[in-house]
């Protein structure tokens, strides 16, 4: 998924610096948003050809049940050809395509993954804030206790261990003289370790090894208080002498800004708690919302109770699982989701109420009109 998440950081970036240059409260959250519209604008032309599909399905489908009752249940390779045939040329002339439907999901999903990965990590990807975040990491580097050393590590030491996975451990200065391969390494190049300065020794580690990450260097240092939560910083700010402190802050207050969206961060993990836990509920909500106006394009009145079952199902059970799965995800993943499906509940009501399609409550029997016959007709 990586490259999907590069395509991402781009697209993020180039927004982002857009709405940060006008102003930046909420401006990631508002970047997130105006990409999911631009996004949806690029794949409307395929989803109002399924969505026009879907109607098309619905209204072959008494066609479709004459030719299936002509050839029955057969399970004859010839009359199940003939079947196929029949049906798929009946689809063919009117334009519809039962796979249609499954397209503008399918296009979704590594999206929602992509973003997930990039919001986990948004000051790698988008450049302002990295800046942001380099800054912060300078001005904390100028407080060495706060990392410390392997026999005595500070806060940020600790509490960096538990926010990088799948790089190399964090190394700091006192351990390169114990990394043989390193001092080989500048052997090779001709550098002699006995004199190098702590800055140099921590550039030459840096280049020999791109996945460790250097407490010690502002741009690794930043790549890991990126990932601090309130919680974490409450930590940080205890540690921090009283000159210091005001400006850190400010700093860190500046960032939370950027990165907050009506009242929640987008780059943290909606989770159980207030207000966080409203994005997967407002998720459920759109989902369920826009779902049930997708199965008025396939509403079928004289469905059999299997298949309303399965609807209901479909109905509340994946709206449910949608929003379960974005209190586990970042919050702007939350965001994109529910923006999207804003933007299909209005073209979804566009498109019904242009085909002619009346919108029922869920699951809503079909109305049947009784015309009484007076007397006079009757005996005539």
């Amino acid at each position: 998924m990586e490259p999907v998440a590069q395509i991402f950081g781009h697209v993020i970036n180039f927004l982002f610096n857009i709405v940060y240059s006008v102003g930046t409260v909420n401006s990631l959250g508002i970047a997130i948003v105006l990409m999911t519209i631009i996004f949806r604008f690029l794949v409307l032309p395929l989803n109002l050809k399924s969505q026009k599909s879907m109607i098309k399905m619905r209204e072959l489908k008494p066609e479709l049940d004459k030719i299936k009752a002509k050839y029955g249940n057969s399970k004859d390779p010839e009359i199940v050809k003939k079947f196929q045939q029949e049906q798929s040329a009946l689809l063919a002339k009117h334009g519809a395509n039962p796979l249609t439907g499954c397209l503008p999901i399918l296009i979704q999903l590594p999206l929602f993954i992509g973003l997930n990965m990039v919001m986990r990590q948004a000051a790698v990807y988008i450049a302002s804030l990295r800046n942001l975040y380099e800054n912060l990491a300078g001005e904390l580097l100028k407080i060495p206790e706060l990392i410390g050393t392997a026999a005595e590590p500070g806060v940020i030491w600790n509490l960096a261990e538990g926010k990088i996975s799948g790089l190399s451990p964090i190394v700091p200065p006192d351990w390169t003289k114990n990394l043989q391969s390193f001092g080989n390494w500048l052997a090779e190049r001709g550098v002699n370790p006995e004199n190098m300065g702590v800055e140099q020794t921590l550039r030459e580690l840096a280049a020999f090894d791109k996945d460790v990450i250097i407490l010690g260097l502002p741009e690794h240092l930043a790549r890991v208080i990126n990932r601090f939560t309130p919680a974490d910083w409450e930590m940080v700010y205890s540690e921090i002498p009283a000159q210091f402190l005001s400006e850190i802050n400010f700093a860190v207050e500046n960032l939370a800004q950027i990165q907050t969206f009506l009242g929640i961060s987008v780059v943290e993990p909606s989770g159980w708690a207030f207000p966080g836990i409203l994005i997967p509920i407002f998720t459920g909500i759109s989902m369920f919302i826009s779902s049930w106006l997708m199965q008025q394009r396939t509403f079928d009145p004289n469905a059999d109770e299997r298949t309303v079952l399965t609807q209901k199902m479909m109905l509340f059970v994946m709206p449910f699982m949608m929003a379960f799965f974005t209190v586990q995800m970042v919050a702007a993943v939350g965001v994109f989701w529910t923006t999207g499906q804003i933007f299909q509940i209005i073209q979804d009501i566009i498109l019904l109420k242009k085909s002619g399609t009346p919108i029922r409550l869920p699951f809503a029997k079909q109305k049947i009109e009784v015309v009484e016959i007076s007397d006079k007709k009757k005996k005539k």
